[in-house]
C-alpha cells in the first residue's frame, strides 16, 4: 500500500518539524531533570549545614535522613507532609523538613508519652508511627507523628534518653 494511496505525503519541511519538536521536548526535559537535581544538592547541602552548626557530632544519638513528618495536631487546616531528617540529641529531638522548611524542636523534658500508633491525625499507615506528646510552650498538649524506617530502634533510643535526663524521684 501507497502512503499516497491513503492521502498522506510526507515532505521534507514536515518531518523536520517534527524532528525539531521533538528535540525542545528532550532538551526541555534534561533542563528541568538538572534544574530538580541542583535544587536537591542545594536542599542536602543547607540541611547538613543546619544541622553541624546545631550539633556536635556526640550530641545525636541516633537519627532518620527519610523521617515522614505527618503533622501537628494542634495545627488547624491542612498541614504540608514532606520528608524530612529526625535527630534525637542528647536534650531534645528535632526534626528539620527538606521542603518547604520547617525546624521542630522538642525539648526531651517536655514529651509526655511516646507511641506507635498505626493511625494519626486521618492518615492510616501500614506500619507503625513514632507519635510523640509533649507539652507546648504554652502548657497546652500536643502530638506530632512521623513514618520512619527502624521505629523500635528509634522509640527505645528515646525512651533510653528520656530516663538518662528526668530527674530522680526521691522516696
Amino acid at each position: 500500500m501507497d502512503i499516497g494511496a491513503l492521502g498522506i505525503t510526507l515532505n521534507g519541511s514536515y518531518t523536520r518539524f517534527s524532528l525539531y519538536i521533538g528535540l525542545a521536548i528532550c532538551v526541555s526535559i534534561l533542563v528541568g531533570f538538572i534544574t530538580i537535581l541542583t535544587r536537591m544538592s542545594r536542599i542536602r547541602r543547607e540541611c547538613r549545614e543546619t544541622l553541624a552548626v546545631r550539633y556536635d557530632s556526640g550530641d545525636i544519638v541516633c537519627h532518620d535522613n527519610l523521617a515522614h513528618y505527618l503533622g501537628i495536631d494542634s495545627v488547624q487546616g491542612k498541614q504540608i507532609r514532606a520528608k524530612g531528617v529526625l535527630v534525637l540529641a542528647q536534650n531534645e529531638l528535632f526534626f528539620l523538613r527538606l521542603h518547604p522548611r520547617l525546624e521542630l524542636c522538642i525539648p526531651l523534658k517536655k514529651i509526655k508519652r511516646i507511641v506507635n500508633p498505626t493511625h494519626f491525625l486521618d492518615i492510616s499507615a501500614s506500619t507503625p508511627l513514632l507519635q510523640i506528646d509533649f507539652q507546648e510552650d504554652e502548657g497546652t498538649l500536643s502530638s506530632v507523628a512521623w513514618k520512619i524506617r527502624d521505629i523500635a530502634s528509634f522509640t527505645e533510643s528515646l525512651r533510653a534518653q528520656r530516663k538518662k535526663i528526668q530527674p530522680k524521684k526521691k522516696k
